[in-house]
């Protein structure tokens, strides 16, 4: 009932207006979805073309827990940068509902569903400063709906111990260095989800995957079958 209502005074203050075209009624057209791209996937090691984002075999080391990095659309579609950017700044918490659709619609079209139909869908955690003063988690809500609609297993399996600094603002470098060692497991977590699992581990953005990386780190210790990383957009 608080998120209805909620919801109901968001739009009295901002109305859903397509972020493409401005039409009213929802915050993504059918007209605009339709026009958003998937874009070159890329390993998320040495940035070069690769099916699905997969890690290269000759890229692959002890630091590299991802399996691969899927981008769901273009960061430059403005639509796109738009959504994300009232998601996060602007705390318009319903936006996460049209962009986990973005990341489902990409599985659907990719012939992936079928792969990933017994994974586990865990969010990249924030910390919990950060959450209570934007009120709620962008990845968990993303990684929420998605597993809704595709009918997946969702689990908030980690969590941050340690506030950082915004990686948005760091140099690559320093973003490695900003994510070390900040996220572990859940207190009370059943370690035995994990086993043998594939992983789908959702965020927002990505920029270089050392958010995600670390995080699947963590994951890794307990014998996933595989870790993918899944964003809207990589930045």
């Amino acid at each position: 009932m608080f998120d209805r209502l909620t919801t109901h005074l968001l739009d009295l203050v901002f109305p859903p207006f397509c972020q493409g075209c401005t039409r009213e009624g929802s915050y993504l057209c059918l007209v605009c979805q339709n026009r958003i791209n998937v874009p070159i996937h890329r390993c998320p090691v040495c940035n070069r073309n690769s099916p699905l984002g997969r890690v290269h075999e000759h890229c692959s080391s002890e630091s590299t827990a991802l399996s691969g990095l899927m981008v769901a659309s273009e960061y430059r579609n403005p639509a796109v940068k738009n959504l994300i950017w009232h998601l996060k700044y602007n705390s318009v918490k319903a936006i996460s509902e049209t962009l986990a659709t973005i990341m489902a619609d990409f599985l659907v079209g990719s012939d992936l569903v079928d792969y990933f139909h017994d994974s586990l869908v865990i969010p990249v955690p924030m910390h919990e400063k950060r959450e209570r003063f934007r009120g709620f988690n962008q990845a968990e809500t993303l990684a929420k709906h998605l597993a809704r609609n595709l009918h997946l297993e969702f689990s908030p399996a980690l969590t941050k111990t340690k506030k950082t600094d915004r990686q948005v603002d760091l140099e690559k470098r320093e973003r490695l260095e900003n994510v070390k060692n900040v996220f572990s497991l859940t207190p009370h977590f059943n370690r035995q989800l994990l086993s043998g699992r594939s992983i789908l581990l959702i965020d927002d953005v990505a920029t270089t995957g050392a958010t995600l990386n670390e995080c699947a780190k963590v994951l890794n210790a307990h014998e996933p079958a595989e870790i993918w990383g899944l964003v809207v957009a990589r930045n």
